[in-house]
């Protein structure tokens, strides 16, 4: 294995309205499978965020049929290890998979060792880098060079300022950009935060570019992937009469370049859809036969959702919300 530490790019757009007003379902797959999952350039994605089984696939990679095209198993590559944590996965159809993994040891004393890991689609190692603390991977996406876009977890103890938010490795990792600071986003300085009540970030790359999203400070954040230029700009959240808040439980961007967020009212299991504009801010829009279920990505077809069979049989299909 080659090891390095390192740095990635972000970029920004926002646009347009549209209806959501036809679904159609595809591919059945089986609900053993997901633990954390998403939907990207065309392919299902599907993770344990921990696992202590190296007999088990870590992540699998499957069509939007539900048929699995590729299984790796990453903590059989580092035997010392007694577990494996999985932050994210992202990939590109007969590229890459790029995987951002922490491996810890049974001597509970050593530091966790943060990773980024690239494989073909025939479950082959092709590269592994350990990252500094600093340059531990939160999110990723793998844009259409198989570039791999980061945004980092946390400062690992340096000085914010000093620390990229977001970096750029090309497919064999070397480091190719940095940007934006850390320090440029006060209310994740030091580290990134998420929880329960204010939700997690958000990360994808698309043919405006590359864009994230952070909880609690909702800045939405778009890159450019040529030349670096970026915009921020703060969403915030749907209103809601009274106490309670929304609570984001899954955000894409469309190929429009419209956010769609999938929200839940604190405290109860209620999810509803909202779109995003910088011009007409969040307006709320009907899942129609996908109502009810989850949100994971989307796509020129449309909103794709993980929606669970009405006969009860348990099993989930992937539902494609078509726009007007």
């Amino acid at each position: 294995m080659r090891f390095l530490l390192h740095s990635l790019v972000v970029l920004a757009t926002v646009c347009s309205s549209g209806l959501y007003l036809y679904a159609e379902s595809v591919g059945n797959f089986d609900t053993a499978r997901f633990k954390q999952m998403k939907s990207e350039n065309g392919l299902v994605l599907s993770w344990q965020p921990v696992s202590a089984d190296d007999k088990a696939m870590q992540v699998e990679v499957l069509d939007d049929g539900g048929h699995v095209i590729a299984s790796l198993n990453v903590l059989r590559l580092v035997p010392e290890a007694e577990r494996v944590s999985i932050h994210d996965v992202s990939a590109r159809p007969g590229q890459i998979i790029a995987v951002a993994a922490v491996y810890r040891k049974a001597n509970h004393h050593l530091r966790p060792i943060s990773t980024l890991l690239l494989f073909d689609f025939s479950g082959r190692l092709l590269s592994a880098f350990a990252l500094e603390p600093s340059r531990e991977i939160d999110r990723l996406a793998v844009d259409d060079k198989s570039n791999v876009w980061t945004i980092t977890s946390s400062s690992g103890g340096k000085d914010p300022s000093t620390v990229p938010m977001v970096i750029e490795y090309t497919p064999t990792g070397v480091v190719s950009k940095e940007l934006l600071a850390r320090n440029m986003f006060p209310t994740h300085a030091r580290e990134t935060q998420d929880s329960l009540t204010i939700g997690r970030s958000f990360m994808g790359y698309d043919s405006h570019g590359l864009w994230f999203w952070l909880p609690g400070s909702t800045e939405l954040v778009a890159i450019s992937t040529d030349d670096g230029r970026f915009a921020i700009v703060k969403t915030q959240l749907p209103k809601l009469m009274g106490s309670d808040h929304w609570v984001p439980v899954y955000i894409v961007r469309e190929p429009s370049g419209r956010l769609v967020a999938q929200v839940r009212r604190s405290g109860s299991a209620e999810m509803l859809s909202y779109a995003w504009s910088a011009a007409a801010g969040w307006s709320r829009f009907e899942s129609g036969k996908c109502e009810g279920a989850m949100l994971i990505g989307a796509s020129e077809k449309g909103l794709l959702y993980l929606q669970y069979e009405r006969d009860l049989s348990g099993q989930p299909r992937v539902c494609v919300l078509q726009p007007q």
